[in-house]
Formats: structure tokens, sequence, C-alpha cells
């Protein structure tokens, strides 16, 4: 998207995305009723009209049916949508993916008709977020390092297990919530963690064969297929379906089991894995590293010899969405380097023309390894 983008062309493409996402929320919701869910639908294709030419909106059966097909078939011309074009917000069984829920609250503009079918309440994920940082800044900085490496580590687990791992700091930071609340991770009542993430994996279908995969990680092949039937006392076997998925055994879902809030797993954890990884790989070259300096001020520094970088991962599902949300923000230092995770490389190109002037850099987590290690004199 171009830097000189105008506010209406921001406004009217922010309308169009939020309209099919909560459409798409709407029709993949089983538990709502059908009269809401048509008023629901009828809403959210006003507004997405409304983006429109006059007379070249969609109509009804064109904009449900577009909703299990990439977004760009529902988007109008002449508003750049690179790097959430190809996104499908609902997946074959017609539910509506985690990722769309992302993009829906990266785009997110107020729409009292769209706030008749989800609260606003609902979709400001950001301010929960915020209040995480908070409540993680208020740390020493030793304790906020040890909780932000807990949160990468451990998203998931026995209540037990996660209070003596957390220590003293369990009851300054308590954003656990019960697997067991949890129905849409589950079969026969038993959860399975993301062999990736550690994260609850969504169960996907209602049939006797399901889907379990994890959202974050289902395009690099964490896809698994499950038989329903059985006995509850018996874990049921994940059947992999996918490159990368390794063998992921059942946890019963126990009052005791316990996971981060879904904010959490996703502004936090997700991003520091990206963050760890790269911690490990620049340790392993012999850079020294420095997590989360001046309390997430920006990510990592790493210095190797008389080079230094500083780093700012980011997992953002809309590189847009991150490119304006940068571009009101100064740089915590000159020169930041935004990393990006190696799935969005298309995107690159993009968000760095956004950022152009603004004092920053866009690499993918491949670029800064290779960077890291060209400075180390290594040959992986």
């Amino acid at each position: 998207m171009s830097s000189t983008v105008t506010e209406v062309d921001r406004r009217r493409r922010d309308q169009a995305i939020t309209a099919c996402c909560l459409a798409a929320a709407a029709l993949g919701d089983p538990d709502l009723a059908r009269g809401r869910q048509a008023r629901a639908l009828m809403s959210c294709l006003g507004v997405l009209a409304s983006t429109y030419p006059v007379g070249q909106a969609p109509t009804m059966a064109q904009f449900r049916s577009g909703l299990s097909r990439p977004l760009r078939e529902l988007l109008p011309d002449g508003v750049d949508f690179a790097g959430v074009s190809d996104l499908v917000l609902l997946d074959e069984a017609g539910q509506f993916r985690d990722e769309a829920r992302d993009l829906c609250v990266e785009h997110l503009v107020p729409s009292v008709a769209l706030d008749e079918h989800w609260p606003w309440a609902k979709v400001a994920t950001e301010q929960e977020e915020r209040r995480i940082y908070e409540v993680l800044r208020r740390l020493p900085a030793k304790d906020y390092t040890q909780a932000r490496e807990l949160l990468v580590d451990e998203p998931s687990g026995d209540l037990r297990k996660l209070r003596r791992t957390w220590d003293t700091l369990w009851g300054r930071f308590d954003h656990y919530e019960p697997i067991v609340e949890w129905t849409w991770c589950q079969i026969r009542g038993w959860w399975f963690a993301c062999p990736t993430c550690r994260w609850p994996m969504r169960v996907v279908g209602t049939g006797t064969v399901v889907e379990v995969r994890c959202e974050a990680h289902a395009r690099s092949g964490i896809i698994y297929t499950c038989h329903t039937d059985g006995s509850a006392d018996r874990a049921p076997l994940l059947q992999p379906a996918g490159p990368q998925a390794s063998e992921v055994k059942g946890q019963p879902a126990t009052p005791e089991s316990r996971a981060v809030s879904r904010v959490i797993w996703r502004y936090v954890t997700l991003p520091g894995i990206l963050e760890c990884d790269l911690r490990d790989h620049a340790r392993a070259a012999g850079a020294e590293v420095d997590m989360w300096p001046h309390k997430d001020r920006y990510d990592l520094r790493v210095t190797l010899k008389r080079k230094v970088w500083r780093v700012d991962a980011k997992a953002w599902a809309s590189p847009v969405a991150l490119g304006e949300a940068l571009r009101e923000t100064e740089p915590a230092e000159a020169g930041l380097i935004i990393v990006i995770p190696d799935h969005q490389r298309s995107s690159r190109g993009l968000l760095a023309e956004m950022l152009r002037g603004a004092g920053y850099r866009v690499m993918t987590a491949t670029d800064l390894k290779n960077d890291i290690d060209k400075a180390a004199g290594v040959r992986r």
C-alpha cells in the first residue's frame, strides 16, 4: 500500500475488512439463531456495500459464498489490500478462522451496525493486550524477563505445576484460564497442545472424524485428523495430516488444566517464540543477546564483535495494519529492525515501503539469522 494512502481510503478498507470478518463470524457461529444471523449478515453487507460504487456491491448470495473464498473476491477495487487478500475467512467446515479474528481486530473500526452482532468490548482486544503489558511492566526488570519467558515456555499446563514454575510471580500475574471451559479444543474431554507453541489446538468439524490444528501453525503443516468415537477414559489418537505434525498426546481437560488467554497467546506467546528462536540462533553464532531491554522497549539487542542489531519481532496477521501502527510511533532506537515471520516474506517489500523514511528496517527471521551468521563468519 502506498505511503500516501488517504484517511478515506484507509477507513474504506478497514470497513470492508471488518464487515467481511464479522459476517464470517456470524455465519460460522453454530449457536447463533438464524434470525439474528440473517440480521447480522444484512448489516455487514450494508457496511461492505457502502465501500463500493453505487450498484457494484455483491449480492447477498455472492457475499455468503465469498466468505469461503479468498478475501480479495469480496473487496472493492481501488483500495490496496495487499498482505490480506489471500486470506479465507471460513474454513472447510464453515467455521470462522482464528486468523480472520486477528485480522478483524487489527483493522477494527467502530460501527453501530456491526456492534449489534459483535459487541465492541468483544472485539477490542487491544485493551486487554494493553492491560497485560501494564501488569508486566510493573514488575522489576529481572521478573519482567522471567515472566515473558514463562509465557513463551509455559502457555498451558497443570495448575499445580504452573504455580511451582511461576513461584512468587504467580500471584502477580495470573492470566491463565480453565481449559475445561474451552469446548472448541476438546474431543471427549481431552485437549491437545500444539507441538510448536504448546497452546490448545482447535477441533474442526462435528462428525466421527474431525480435524485438529493449530491456527497459528497450520500453514506450516501442524494438522491432524482424529476419530471422535471411543471411550472418554482413553485419550483420542491424533493422526498426522501435515508435514510438521509430530506426535501429540491428548491431555484430560480437568479443572486443573490451564492455558493463557487467547490475547496473550496471540500477541505475547507467538511473537515470543520468534524472539526466543532469534535469541538462540544469535547465541549459537557467538553473539551476546539482551532480551526485552528496558522492559520491552524493543525485543532483542544482539551484539557481535562491533555490530549491534536492535530487533522488534512482530507476528501480526495483517502487514498493512502493522505498517500503519508503526508509522504512528517513533522507533524506540534509530534503525530499529522490524522482524516478521518467514511466511510473510512476500509482504516484506510492502511493509518496507510503508515505513520508508520512518526510521525502521524490515527483515524476515531468516534474513536476520543470515545477517548474524555473515557477521560471525558462520556457514550453516
